[in-house]
């Protein structure tokens, strides 16, 4: 005999602020792959791993148009 128990996963927030965060953001040019709109929204954010000796920066973008989502070193 077995039986299967469908276990529900919670709720995953957005670490990065989500949609909220992006009200907020600047614009700047910068083509984007899905729609070669160009214009988007920015912001940089500076993030290392505990192994690495120093910060590296990463700049995130959301076009404006299609709100397609990429990020950059």
């Amino acid at each position: 005999m077995t039986s299967r128990t469908r276990l529900v996963r919670k709720q995953v927030d957005d670490v990065l602020g989500g949609d909220e965060m992006w009200a907020h953001a600047d614009q700047t040019q910068a083509s984007c792959d899905k729609c070669n709109h160009d214009r988007a929204y920015f912001y940089q954010l500076q993030i290392r791993s505990a192994d690495e000796p120093m910060t590296t920066c990463m700049f995130f973008y959301r076009c404006t148009s299609c709100a397609h989502q990429w990020r950059e070193n």
